[in-house]
């Protein structure tokens, strides 16, 4: 296992709409399923919250409910999905009203440093900053996908597109996006041109469909929006705009970012001629305006990446981490002491510093969940943690139902089936072993007088096997570098 850097907590506001269309041949944009895709299967981020917002769709109803369906299939059940805002800030912005999505970020920034994902309108995060504007102090930095760097640049990504894209997040609301800009977050901006680089292109879909069920869905819902974008814009794929925004939170690397000042204009409407409308104005010679990170380059590499992470196996993107190791014992003072004594584990706590240590309990959910069918359940449980390895063991001791109190017959290093033993990578493996056949309730793999640790021929890797006193077989290994994530490297 590679060293782990300090992943980065991430809120993500979306308009998401895929599978939804807007009348009989109108299809909804894709890229939202894409980026979400790609930030669950990342391990540099960690998508704690996701609040629906509008953009996509003027009923807040549809997004949040494509968010929820999208997060309970594809992603993992402990991420939540709060409503948002139902239109967009009012005129009178001390007038705003809060929500669910607002309260529970609000709520998470009080104990977390956020980064916050905007793929949508900003009004939650207006809102937010209305209401509560000293927790600004805790979020990041804020990445939108929005912005052009004059009123004379249009978005058009096709050979014949009849008119150009809106700059559609901040249209919509662009009272919340002055809110931002007032405030004193660090801003980055992927605006058109930077989107514009990246493509999804048939071979990719086929790519998609073969992976995995996320990439089969995504495919199923790209085939129709890639069809129109062929059809109407005469172009042979289409532009994943909030993909690409999810790419800059997760590698921001990739990119390519200028700090330049941003402000809001009016003038002629390049949408609806005869109109006019405000446009996001971002670039290096604007004097006056507010400073933010304005991206006009993303690696081409960066595409790869992401696809290479939307699709990763499905067990390999759910599998999170290593999480404890169980063990049954007669008492559980009794097993704390020896793992004490033995291998220096000591009392685990929670993240509120409470101790993970649980008598007489008795939960019909824990009984089911342990396939105890009739909801039965006493027992003591409780968390140990090497303070060094940081592994986590998990003792219970049973009081009813009441199992087998014998500790089964050890199996040879070499039979087959069930896991042979738990590894530990230590400094000095002799040392270690000297001190571990003094101690009572540990027995060598073999027992013979000659048996010791040695150093394997052509590999700086020595070990040795013993078992503890309930049944469980030990390596003691000494050779492989161990990172900082604590894993072997």
């Amino acid at each position: 296992m590679a060293c782990i850097a300090e992943q980065k907590l991430v809120w993500v506001d979306t308009d998401i709409t895929i599978g939804h269309k807007n009348g009989l041949f109108q299809y909804c944009d894709v890229d939202d399923g894409y980026a979400l895709a790609a930030l669950l299967r990342s391990s540099a981020v960690d998508v704690v919250g996701l609040s629906s917002t509008l953009g996509n769709t003027d009923e807040i109803e549809v997004s949040t409910k494509i968010a929820g369906k999208f997060l309970r299939t594809y992603g993992p059940n402990s991420v939540p999905v709060y409503r948002g805002c139902a239109a967009k800030l009012p005129v009178d912005s001390a007038q705003a009203q809060t929500n669910e999505a607002v309260e529970k970020l609000a709520e998470t920034l009080k104990t977390n440093r956020l980064t916050i994902l905007a793929i949508g309108a900003v009004t939650n995060i207006a809102t937010l900053l209305l209401k509560y504007p000293s927790l600004q102090n805790n979020i990041d930095e804020i990445v939108l996908v929005a912005g052009r760097r004059s009123k004379e640049q249009h978005f058009i990504s096709g050979h014949w597109q009849p008119k150009p894209f809106r700059d559609l997040n901040f249209e919509f609301d662009p009272l919340a996006f002055q809110i931002l800009l007032q405030s004193e977050i660090r801003l980055t901006l992927i605006p058109f041109e930077c989107c514009h680089q990246m493509w999804i292109r048939p071979k990719d879909l086929v790519r998609l469909g073969e992976a995995n069920k996320v990439g089969r869905f995504l495919v199923k819902h790209s085939l129709p929006w890639i069809a129109e974008w062929q059809t109407v814009f005469g172009a042979d794929g289409f532009n994943p705009f909030d993909l690409v925004a999810a790419g800059y939170v997760i590698k921001p690397e990739s990119y390519t970012a200028h700090q330049w000042n941003a402000v809001i204009e009016d003038g002629p409407d390049d949408d609806e001629p005869g109109k006019s409308k405000p446009y996001l104005i971002c670039n290096e010679n604007l004097q006056k305006g507010r400073l933010v990170n304005y991206c006009v380059d993303v690696n081409q590499a960066c595409k790869t990446f992401l696809l290479d992470r939307i699709c990763t196996h499905d067990m390999a993107a759910f599998a999170l981490g290593f999480s404890h190791i169980n063990v049954v014992v007669p008492s559980v003072a009794e097993a704390t002491e020896f793992y004490g004594r033995v291998l220096g584990f000591a009392q685990a706590y929670d993240q509120d510093g409470q101790k993970m240590d649980y008598a007489d309990v008795e939960m019909a959910p824990f009984a089911l969940d342990a396939g105890m069918m009739d909801g039965k359940v006493k027992v003591d449980v409780r968390f140990l943690k090497h303070p060094q390895a940081e592994i986590y063991l998990e003792l219970m001791a049973y009081y009813s139902p009441k199992g087998e109190m014998k500790v089964p017959r050890q199996a040879k290093t070499y039979d087959m089936g069930g896991p042979r033993h738990l590894a530990l990578e230590v400094s000095n493996c002799n040392e270690v072993f000297d001190f571990l056949k003094r101690q009572e309730g540990v027995t060598m793999i073999n027992t013979s007088k000659e048996y010791r640790p040695v150093k394997l021929d052509g590999f700086p890797i020595t070990f040795f096997y013993w078992v503890d006193k309930y049944g469980i077989q030990w390596e003691m290994e000494e050779g492989r570098r161990v990172g900082l994530s604590r894993g072997i490297v």
